[in-house]
């Protein structure tokens, strides 16, 4: 079918109370809305149970030639073959290495609802395939209409091989799932943020060109690229940061999933298609945080400054490497040199010895760190002793401070308050956020935002993401 439009057909498609001269125009403007099924997308009615979309979210995703012919028709077919979506489905869960019940445990759904998806000639609930699509890390929108719908199989590869790995303890099925559902999320929130770039949503800072410079000493690399991301952020060369999520989050723009993962686990970096995002463990040692500024920092300083093949897809890091030194030189350099970007990003070597030289006793040295720039114990004592040559072994915990509470109020990570206790805990946060925003937009309907934030069809209204919206995360 023909892609030329005429006034007519905008509005017989977007009715005549949508205006605008092209199809977009007219979809930003329309009130009409559309029901997607597994096989097809039609013009809503009250009766439809498939998913209901905007005009705009419709006209996005599917094109103006479908709605055309839905609406010239009742009906515009959505499947590329008789083999989809069964072929796309069962082909992600086996790149994943997991069986139906593995699938059905950690998803919720039934083992005989994702046989049935798999079946090539069955019929299933839209709502159903997109449940699935998103816990594979696919993008549910081009189920049925793109093969493989716009999978990362490196990711997937790259996540059944650690599952597989020996020498990766702790990482397991479960560890496979909570990590493809927060790639489904990173992607997700990055299309979100594209369609809103226009309101001004979009990042302050452009991401640097990334840094292949990885030989010894590789802690020097980590220090030059801390000092060249705080200049590009404009922070002082002795200022403290106060939040490292709102650097991550506003000032990059980058997706910041939160997980309860295997305590051994502090977080990872993830890269799903060409989105870049990072993955964070709330629990374990994170939950003191200024090991989380830490861990945050680590993750950026890999996401921001290592090239692809240094991230192979995703890379997880466990407590015990972030707890090193950056002076431990029997590591990986690209673990070195993010573990260097982390302290000296926060804490500046030339602030760090301006307090050594006006503080004689490395407890108070160590003490002041800490306070001053929101690091960690272990953090500040292999710092202290790696920049002034003061011995800090004899600084034990006891003697060390706890976090006073505003680095907890501004990092914030676990969301103090979120109105929708249902919402899982990777889908709050700042991509809730822009779930409402996208709303409030008119570029998702309030049907794809219920989904979107995993509670139950009914459970979300305009009130309730009105409140998301408001939140202080933007």
């Amino acid at each position: 079918m023909s892609s030329v439009f005429t006034n007519h057909d905008l509005n017989f498609v977007f009715g005549p109370d949508s205006s605008g001269d092209t199809p977009r125009e007219r979809a930003g403007t329309s009130k009409a809305k559309f029901v997607r099924s597994q096989i097809q997308l039609a013009p809503y009615s009250e009766s439809a149970t498939g998913r209901v979309l905007g005009a705009l979210e419709a006209l996005r995703a599917f094109g103006w030639d479908v709605l055309l012919q839905a609406t010239l028709e009742g009906s515009a077919p959505l499947v590329s073959s008789p083999q989809e979506p069964a072929t796309t489905l069962r082909t992600r869960r086996e790149e994943l290495g997991l069986t139906h019940e593995r699938l059905a445990k950690g998803s919720g759904i039934s083992v005989n609802m994702l046989q049935k998806a798999e079946t090539i000639g069955a019929k299933t609930p839209i709502r159903d395939l997109e449940s699935i699509a998103q816990a594979l890390a696919l993008n549910e929108q081009k189920l049925g209409l793109v093969p493989n719908a716009g999978c990362d199989a490196q990711l997937g590869v790259r996540l059944r091989e650690m599952a597989s790995a020996r020498d990766i303890v702790g990482f397991t099925a479960t560890t496979v799932l909570q990590l493809s559902e927060a790639a489904w999320v990173i992607a997700r929130q990055a299309a979100l943020q594209k369609c809103l770039a226009e309101s001004g949503l979009q990042a302050r800072v452009a991401k640097p060109h990334h840094d292949s410079s990885f030989w010894y000493p590789s802690y020097e690399t980590g220090y030059r690229l801390a000092k060249e991301t705080r200049d590009l952020l404009g922070i002082g060369r002795k200022d403290p940061i106060e939040s490292v999520r709102k650097i991550v989050e506003d000032d990059f723009g980058l997706p910041l999933v939160q997980l309860q993962m295997n305590q051994r686990f502090a977080g990872a970096t993830m890269a799903n298609g060409s989105v870049r995002g990072i993955v964070i463990n709330e629990t374990g040692m994170n939950s003191n945080v200024w090991v989380r500024r830490m861990t945050l920092c680590h993750e950026l300083g890999h996401l921001l400054w290592d090239p692809d093949d240094r991230l192979q897809r995703v890379m997880v890091d466990a407590y015990a490497e972030l707890e090193m030194s950056d002076r431990e030189i029997q590591r990986d350099p690209a673990e070195i040199r993010a573990n260097a970007f982390a302290v000296a990003f926060l804490a500046p070597p030339v602030a760090v010895q301006s307090i050594a030289d006006r503080l004689s006793d490395p407890l108070d040295v160590v003490r002041e760190v800490m306070n001053t720039f929101g690091i960690s114990a272990t953090a500040a004592k292999h710092h202290v002793r790696n920049i002034t040559n003061l011995n800090t072994s004899a600084c034990s915990a006891r003697q060390l401070p706890d976090p006073e509470q505003h680095w907890v109020a501004m990092e914030n990570l676990t969301l103090d308050y979120f109105p929708i206790k249902a919402t899982p805990l990777l889908r709050r946060g700042k991509y809730a956020w822009f779930v409402a925003k996208a709303f409030e937009a008119g570029e998702i309907s309030l049907d794809s935002a219920t989904a979107y934030l995993a509670v139950p069809a009914g459970d979300v209204n305009e009130e309730v993401l009105a409140l998301v919206s408001e939140l202080r995360l933007g």
